[in-house]
């Protein structure tokens, strides 16, 4: 079963068509391959399959604007991080070496994936969206700082 229909498919297509301004760097880690069984150490991705199907949806529907890159953490060894993950960023130099500055941990569908469709626009048009109030309180921070926001419906 698909996790986008054609409907869905063909709205997200119109509203990237509007709103979409630069391009932006989806990277997607993921495990190809191994399944849905998740065994002792980590071997194993139940959602990658979907996960791929997802992100390839969203540069489908503005392949001039979303550009897509899959990684396979089992050939980069080097690389620890949770599959699958998504990761977004402005091409223009605005993403970090970790391939972007916004990143989701697990399949982006239900819920999250409202969250993705608006920060791809937001980067692509370069829009934070932040109050003036927040921005101060932002320019006052001396240190780098990691922000996690979780979601749920809950």
């Amino acid at each position: 079963m698909a996790i986008l229909n054609q409907q869905l498919k063909e709205q997200l297509k119109r509203r990237f068509s509007e709103r979409l301004r630069d391009p932006v760097q989806l990277t997607l880690y993921t495990r190809p391959g191994s399944g849905r069984l998740i065994l002792p150490g980590g071997l194993g991705c139940a959602t990658c399959g979907d996960a791929r199907e997802l992100a390839d949806d969203l540069a489908a529907a503005a392949p001039e604007q979303v550009r897509l890159e899959v990684v396979d953490v089992s050939e980069r060894t080097e690389l620890e991080r949770p599959v699958p993950s998504l990761t977004l960023g402005a091409t223009n130099g605005e993403a970090d070496q970790d391939g972007g500055r916004l990143g989701w941990q697990g399949l982006p569908a239900g819920y999250e994936f409202a969250t993705v469709v608006d920060a791809i626009e937001r980067v692509s048009r370069s829009e934070h969206g932040l109050a003036e109030a927040t921005l101060d309180a932002l320019s006052e921070l001396t240190e780098p700082v990691d922000l996690m926001v979780f979601a749920t419906p809950t």
